[in-house]
């Protein structure tokens, strides 16, 4: 049977599902990272200080992350199309109320409803990916699928503040406004997505009862690799979360580059993060070998935020070019998923690529904070942050990218891009 739905054709429908989800999945990366681009407007309008301002960037990644295991299990539950317009309504009120926001307490119930709401994105556009088109394009569709959503930070760097500045809007007006476009994407998908495709329950038929919810949750604990191909995503993707999304605007910022330079250098990290998802995918799926590209991108990884951390740089293309190279470090994560699909049996697929994905944001929730303690700590009580104020705090990603390596290197099974736990057919007529 599976031989049968790696020549089914891919169909117009799907595409339009996969589109309207990746469209979900900018829209929530959108709302992950635009609080860096406008982190001096939000900090001066809310009161905030340096700690307070990390705890907002951070509680994003917190309900985020807690939500992906059982994101999962929703989405094997309820199928997507219920479950994404929900979790767009649910954005869309979020951003609204943290447009109104007077102060600390609202907006970080708001932004932990933004997280809360966007957990359920990227599992629900790989599920569809994954039930939409033949297996064998399942990286092809997982990178091109980041591409898009990485058009969200994209946008909330340079653009967004170039639009700001060109309709004289202060960022409350501007985020009311995509809390419109959040509403009619929710609509649009109520309206279009479908759970599977027609006909797709007749394609493949288990000879076995179905597997209750503990047995699955335990299979998924008990497999190690899944757990190695997850702490790997972790640690090859947080720093370009501790730098797009948080803190590498005020970071160019202190070193001389104006905030309009500053954000879209963020921006053209983001880039480099959205067209090295694809083209890494693709180059993994013709290589047929996951841990080359792994330990590729981490390399270049630590080599990117040891410059970024400890070299003095004189020159706008040199921070471009470091920025750059960390863009590329943070796709190693897009082959994790498609490693940790394979790595894992079907009926923990959607579980498994939840719990990637909140390795990832778990990570994200709490080494922001803890570099933040060391940026304000080395501050001191002067409100102006220097380049050494940052120094020790971004330190700990040469050591995050170390540990990527080691992983990649020492503990990640290479998959030959198969899975691992492939059902067995029993009726070989289906092949036919």
């Amino acid at each position: 049977m599976q031989d049968q739905q790696e020549k089914s054709p891919i169909s117009a429908l799907g595409l339009l599902i996969w589109g309207l989800a990746a469209f979900f999945f900018l829209y929530e990366f959108f709302l992950r990272t635009f609080i860096g681009s406008v982190a001096h407007q939000v900090i001066h309008d809310l009161r905030l200080n340096a700690e307070t301002f990390a705890i907002l960037g951070s509680a994003y990644y917190i309900a985020y992350g807690v939500m992906q295991v059982p994101v999962g299990i929703l989405v094997d539950k309820f199928g997507v199309k219920l479950i994404m317009t929900f979790a767009i309504l649910v954005c869309a009120a979020a951003t609204l109320l943290f447009a109104h926001s007077a102060g600390f307490s609202a907006a970080l119930i708001s932004r932990m409803l933004m997280g809360f709401g966007s957990s359920f994105a990227f599992v629900c556009l790989l599920v569809i990916a994954v039930t939409w088109f033949p297996k064998r394009y399942f990286a092809f569709f997982a990178g091109t699928s980041q591409f898009i959503g990485t058009l969200g930070p994209l946008l909330a760097g340079g653009p967004l503040i170039a639009v700001m500045s060109k309709y004289h809007q202060d960022w409350r007006t501007t985020l009311s406004e995509i809390a419109l476009f959040g509403f009619l994407l929710a609509a649009a998908v109520f309206l279009v997505v479908r759970n599977k495709p027609r006909g797709g329950e007749q394609a493949l038929v288990y000879l076995q009862t179905e597997i209750p919810l503990s047995t699955r949750l335990w299979r998924l604990a008990k497999n190690r690799q899944a757990w190695f191909v997850a702490l790997y995503s972790a640690t090859s993707y947080v720093s370009i979360s501790l730098l797009g999304a948080i803190w590498g605007t005020e970071y160019l910022q202190a070193v001389g580059l104006s905030q309009p330079v500053a954000a879209s250098i963020i921006s053209l990290t983001w880039f480099a993060y959205g067209i090295s998802c694809p083209l890494l995918g693709a180059l993994s799926d013709i290589a047929k070998r996951r841990k080359p590209v792994l330990l590729l991108c981490a390399t270049i990884g630590l080599i990117a935020t040891s410059v970024i951390t400890f070299l003095p740089l004189h020159h706008t293309w040199a921070y471009a070019i470091a920025f750059f190279g960390l863009g590329i470090a943070a796709s190693g994560q897009n082959v994790g998923f498609a490693a940790i699909a394979e790595h894992v049996d079907i009926a923990t697929r959607a579980s498994a690529l939840g719990l990637n994905n909140g390795a990832m944001t778990l990570f994200a929730s709490f080494i922001p904070p803890l570099a933040s303690f060391f940026i304000s700590h080395s501050a001191g009580t002067n409100p102006l942050l220097v380049r050494d104020n940052f120094t020790l705090g971004f330190s700990i990603m040469p050591l995050l990218y170390c540990t990527a390596i080691v992983i990649a290197w020492l503990f990640i099974k290479e998959t030959y891009c198969k899975p691992q736990q492939e059902a067995i057919v029993l009726n070989p007529t289906l092949n036919e």
